[in-house]
């Protein structure tokens, strides 16, 4: 089972998940605002929508890059470029984030 959180700058970017249960919902969850998430579908077409059940789409602020898509390490490293230019569509600022990335300075 993995479930890691990935802070960058005060904000919670990236949600790594790999478990047993609803596996459909793993991979790399992103932090992105819901105004972001259309642009951020276009740039990179393997990202989607939660969906929770057949019909239910979950409209969180994040979006999902499945780690079954065929093209998963490539919009994986897509997104990483996008994090490390500071793209301001991924991101959520948190106090929890504010805290652990300033105190693992």
């Amino acid at each position: 089972m993995i479930f890691c959180y990935v802070y960058f700058e005060g904000k919670i970017v990236l949600i790594f998940r790999k478990v047993g249960k609803n596996p459909q919902h793993n991979g790399i969850w992103i932090a992105a605002r819901r105004e972001d998430h259309a642009s951020l579908k276009a740039t990179i077409p393997a990202v989607s929508d939660f969906v929770f059940a057949d019909d239910e789409v979950f409209e969180p602020n994040l979006l999902q890059l499945k780690d079954d898509q065929d093209d998963f390490e490539e919009a994986a490293l897509t997104l990483c470029a996008l994090i490390s230019r500071r793209n301001k569509r991924i991101g959520k600022t948190t106090p929890k984030a504010i805290q652990f990335t300033h105190d693992h300075n």
